[in-house]
């Protein structure tokens, strides 16, 4: 089951970045689908083993990617500092809540994880980087990274 639909408004020019958020998607969509099934302990692992670490992993890869190619500063930070309070927002606030509550925390939470990354990548990434890199005619020739 689809809850995020991938479509053209999330694609940037970064063909690496595409893949991640697509591989981020079809995770969430997953997680999605087991609660649904009433898997929430598989659920819940796929979460922490999978979407969190992942996540973890695109940020970096982002960040040294604007960084290379000279995305400006200000800007970088400023997406940095968004990355960080979504990791630290995951790990400190919304884990606890899924590991100690029930359906309807793990749900709430979930619908926090896909509202987040959704609008992340249409405004941050799309108009933010993806823009940058289309301006100035980069093109970046990263792999995805693995998990």
């Amino acid at each position: 089951m689809e809850i995020i639909k991938w479509s053209k408004d999330l694609e940037s020019d970064v063909q690496a970045f595409n893949g991640e958020h697509k591989f981020l998607v079809d995770t969430i969509n997953n997680i999605y689908t087991l609660l649904k099934e009433g898997k929430k302990d598989e659920a819940k692992k796929l979460l922490v083993e999978k979407a969190v670490s992942y996540t973890d992993k695109h940020f970096k890869h982002e960040e040294e990617v604007m960084e290379r190619y000279g995305y400006p500063k200000e800007e970088l930070e400023k997406h940095k500092k968004i990355h960080r309070f979504f990791v630290r927002y995951v790990v400190e606030t919304l884990a606890p809540k899924i590991e100690n509550g029930g359906d309807k925390e793990f749900r709430d939470a979930l619908n926090f994880i896909i509202g987040w990354l959704v609008m992340h990548i249409k405004n941050m990434d799309v108009k933010g980087y993806g823009k940058w890199f289309k301006e100035k005619g980069i093109e970046v020739p990263d792999k995805m990274v693995e998990i």
